[in-house]
């Protein structure tokens, strides 16, 4: 595809994110479908090679071979690759839910596998002792037996009119399952509930009032199970017998029979499963402690049930997509199955650190059901799948890329390595596009995640391949300067691989300003030029930049070599010096609030950076600095001006890290002669400490884009509406969603199907406008007081008459600088005024809209406020929220509207005003401002007070 024929994606795409696995989510960010396709649309074709070397789970990938393109995806992650391939190579939702059902009835000691996990669980309802399924069982912390129990009761349920969860102290039957026996003094064997631990927890109340009662034919010895279920012991061998997790732990004894009589207790860790488990973990320096304390988290019943349901999986499944998709249910289980499930709907997460593991800090610890933990997490994979749509096609693996795109048709290579060696996997020049998204460094938990999932699912030789030193405390060289430097690597071998012409296209997610400008400057150290960065702002959506690269090709050093380029000096070394980047933060920064209209963040101040840097070549002579020099370096001692290569006094920043510290240190300083901070300590943002504007206020323009598009689009949902407003403003231009959305809820509704719906016409808002102002002319003169009306009003129609004719003779002779002290152009352009000349004026500008730039930011500063003069905006009331949103936003606004003694006064209102018989000045109070006295609940008025 040419340069010409290629379009530009620079403006905002909002995400709109798919059902997606909470586990993944977590764990393994990514980016929305419709932002990969807006890429792969503008910058692919089919056929394409794309390479992505932050593959994560392979979401990339997949819309890539939905376009029809080849794809090269590069993660280190073992457990990324098998979440990659559960997506990629999911089979249709039919298949899966018989692959479940067949999963579900697999033997297990002669017995279903379902049957045979449930019954693990299975105890008596403490109110009328029929066997019900527990789904969970409390545990005191360190305690050696749980103390109650959560469960649904079927019959119980009949008699409240519907299911009910219910608690319950354990039971003897519950204790001998665990091979615990019940001492004679209950209250001093068994843990009281603490109250103040149940109101932590937030668990259900105890079930009071039922009076059913037990069968008394009822066997209580029984099993307790499915009907006509699992077979006696005699039936076939028994289930190999477990115990706990350290000598003084409970154990259980047969899952056939749920009421078994108490058997000597295992060490657990002398089981077979228990031992399967410990061989597939992975250890630095023989330190195998941390592995028993992992597996020390699951109490035994649950450590053998998930154990049992991986083997299951690995026996049963030889379909590589079958057994990743329940492998990655599997591993959503992991957490949730532990002693860190302690609150109500939250489960702590796993931390590691010098060998050990961080345990958990809740009173109690809930050991849940795991089958049902297991089916809810298979149905959260097959929900994600099922969302995935018709639109994707087969995934085909290669072995290697000769294979990518031959005769077997594969389009997947999927290569374990990390993005900085990625290149050494490809040809020069052989990929025509880029795309991901670099994740954030890894943090300990992730780490920590990735070691347990990976080792218990995948096996001790993948979890081989996970760089383990953080987690045995030996991590060294990481942290924001080793982030940067790998962001570099990377980027220069992707570079390498990426043909001349092609496109790097990076993601950003998070709202990360130290990552984002490594990334910039990365780019630039790969010889990229950077064409685009697009900041997305949203509290809703979440904040994320996405920054686009172009690899030079002949033709365009060509075109650069007889450009005409303006003279650029540095210091005499040909290194930057810190003046120089501090003003082009100042450029930078006071140009895009100038532009904008309103303050801006930190990050799109940094996004700007960008820009400015690569606009003025400084951002290549930046990604060539490395650091800073020791404190005896001649050129420090000397007092010259210090440089990015000589650094600057105790400074110790390196390399791309330089740059976000400065641009922070430049922005803190009280002192800066251009910019002030303002705002929140947790949300700061900066402004203008002279205000000015270049252009029309960014709030303005998009209320006025949103009328436009709503006008004289037609049928329109959201979707579309909001990619057609974000493709009105490219770059740094485009607004925060909240505004966007604050602008289309002012003027339009949602309709049937989804479609909007607006009542705008402009030609019915300019007959709106003109009888307001012919209103205001009207009750000015009930009020004893002259009126004038704006020139560009004269000829609007208004009550069978023009506006210029409701005034008298004397009021269209009036001169009006002589009433109001300001330069006539500007008074004339006032929409009304009621005055007494010489001692009062009261200015009404009159909006359908609530665009006030210009009567306020422009006009409005060229007339001086004095006691004798009021200024009034009259609106529609639909405008409120609107009009209180950017008021809120915009400090500059708020300060001019106390400076110039504005009011606001809404249309209603003053229609009401002119329907009353009578007038007075003193009626307008209670029914000025956003939220008039006339309005406010509580304090609800008559008229006017009366």
């Amino acid at each position: 595809m040419s340069e010409a024929e290629r379009k530009r994606l620079d403006h905002v795409v909002l995400p709109r994110r798919l059902p997606g696995l909470a586990l993944l989510e977590r764990y393994f960010p990514s980016p929305a479908d419709n932002q990969l396709d807006a890429e792969l649309a503008v910058f692919g074709r089919p056929g394409d090679t794309v390479l992505d070397p932050w593959a994560g789970t392979g979401w990339t990938a997949r819309r890539a071979i939905a376009h029809g393109m080849r794809v090269v995806a590069a993660d280190p992650s073992p457990f990324a690759q098998l979440a990659g391939q559960a997506f990629l190579l999911a089979p249709e939702v039919a298949a899966l839910d018989a692959a479940f059902a067949q999963l579900s009835a697999s033997r297990r000691v002669d017995v279903p596998l379902r049957q045979h996990l449930e019954e693990l669980y299975a105890t008596r309802c403490s109110t009328c002792r029929r066997p019900v399924v527990g789904e969970q069982f409390i545990w005191p912390r360190d305690g050696d037996a749980p103390g109650r129990k959560v469960y649904q009761c079927p019959n119980c349920d009949v008699s409240v009119g519907g299911p009910q969860e219910r608690v319950a102290p354990i039971d003897d039957a519950d204790l001998a399952k665990l091979g615990i026996d019940r001492p004679a003094d209950v209250d001093a064997a068994l843990p009281v509930a603490d109250p103040a631990g149940d109101v932590e927890d937030d668990l259900p109340p105890a079930p009071v009032g039922l009076t059913a009662r037990p069968d008394p034919d009822e066997d209580p010895a029984a099993p307790i199970g499915e009907v006509g279920g699992p077979p006696s012991l005699a039936a076939g061998p028994p289930d190999p017998p477990t115990g706990p997790l350290r000598s003084a732990r409970p154990h259980y004894a047969s899952t056939v029979h749920p009421d078994p009589a108490a058997q000597p207790a295992i060490d657990v860790r002398q089981s077979l499963h228990y031992q399967q488990l410990r061989d597939r973990f992975p250890v630095l320096d023989g330190r195998t402690e941390l592995v028993d304390e992992l597996l020390d988290l699951y109490t035994p019943r649950n450590l053998y049930a998930l154990q049992t349901i991986a083997n299951k999986i690995d026996a049963e499944f030889r379909e590589p997509s079958l057994a990743a998709v329940f492998r990655l249910a599997l591993a959503a289980c992991l957490l949730p199955g532990s002693r860190l499930n302690g609150y109500p709907g939250r489960v702590a997460s796993l931390r590691i650190s010098g060998g050990h593991v961080r345990q958990p800090a809740s009173r109690h610890q809930r050991e849940v059901n795991v089958w049902r933990l297991f089916e809810a997490a298979v149905h959260d994979v097959r929900t994600a799948i099922a969302a995935l749509g018709r639109d994707r096609r087969p995934a085909r693996f290669a072995a290697d890329l000769d294979e990518l795109g031959g005769v077997g048709a594969a389009n997947v290579l999927w290569i374990r390595c990390r993005p900085a060696v990625v290149g050494q996997y490809l040809p020069s020049d052989g990929v025509d596009l880029v795309l991901g998204s670099p994740p954030p460094a890894g943090s300990v938990d992730e780490m920590s995640f990735e070691y347990l999932a990976t080792a218990w699912l995948l096996g001790r030789e993948a979890a081989e391949t996970l760089r383990l030193e953080p987690l045995f405390g030996a991590a060294q060289g990481r942290g924001e300067p080793a982030e940067a430097t790998a962001m570099r690597h990377a980027m220069a071998s992707a570079a390498g691989a990426l043909k001349p012409g092609g496109w790097c296209n990076l993601l950003v997610e998070g709202g990360d300003l130290d990552r984002m400008l490594a990334v910039g400057v990365a780019g630039a150290a790969a010889d990229l030029e950077l064409v685009d960065v697009v900041h997305r702002e949203s509290l809703r959506s979440g904040e994320g930049v996405s920054l686009h690269f172009h690899k030079s090709s002949a033709e365009d050093r060509l075109r650069r070599a007889i450009e005409p380029m303006p003279l650029t000096l540095g210091a005499d070394d040909g290194h930057l010096t810190y003046p120089e980047l501090a003003a082009a933060i100042d450029r930078a920064a006071t140009g895009l609030l100038r532009r904008r209209g309103e303050p801006a963040s930190l990050v799109r101040i940094g996004a700007a950076l960008l820009v400015e840097l690569q606009r003025s070549g400084l951002l290549a002579r930046l990604s060539v600095s490395r650091g800073t020099a020791p404190e005896s370096d001649p050129a420090t001692r000397s007092g010259s001006e210090p440089t990015l290569a000589s650094g600057a006094g105790e400074r110790a920043e390196r390399g791309p890290n330089l740059l976000a510290t400065l641009l922070r240190e430049e922005l803190a300083r009280d002192d800066h002669p251009s910019l002030v901070r303002i705002g929140d300590a947790d949300r700061p943002v900066w402004w203008l400490r002279q205000p000015e504007l270049s252009d029309t206020p960014l709030a303005d323009r998009v209320e006025w884009a949103t009328f436009s598009v709503l006008t004289t689009a037609g049928r329109l949902d959201e979707n579309g509406f909001l990619e057609r407003i974000y493709a009105l403003f490219p770059g740094l231009e485009s607004p925060d969603e909240e505004l966007v959305r604050a602008c289309l809820q002012a003027y339009a509704s949602i309709g049937e199907k989804g479609l909007l719906r607006t009542e705008e016409d402009l030609g019915r808002r300019q007959e709106d406008h003109a009888r307001i102002v012919g209103t205001l002319v009207d009750y000015g003169h009930r009020l004893g007081l002259r009126a004038w009306v704006g020139r560009r009003e004269h000829d609007r129609p208004y009550a069978g008459a023009t506006l210029l004719e409701r005034l008298r003779d004397d009021e269209r002779r009036a001169y009006l600088p002589l009433i109001v002290r300001a330069p006539a152009e500007t008074l004339a352009a006032i929409d009304a005024i009621w005055y007494v000349r010489g001692r009062m004026a009261f200015m009404f500008d009159v909006e359908w809209t609530v665009m006030l730039g210009e009567s306020i930011l422009q006009r409005g500063r060229q007339i001086d406020p004095t006691d004798q003069q009021a200024r009034f905006c009259v609106f529609p009331s639909e405008r409120t929220e609107l009009l209180r949103l950017k008021l809120d936003r915009s400090p500059w606004l708020r300060a001019e509207v106390a400076r110039q003694n504005w009011h606001f006064l809404k249309w209603h209102h003053l229609e009401g005003l002119a329907a009353r018989d009578g007038a007075s000045l003193d009626w307008l109070e209670p029914v000025l401002g956003l939220d008039p006295l006339i309005e406010r609940g509580g304090e609800q008025l008559t008229m006017f007070g009366e």
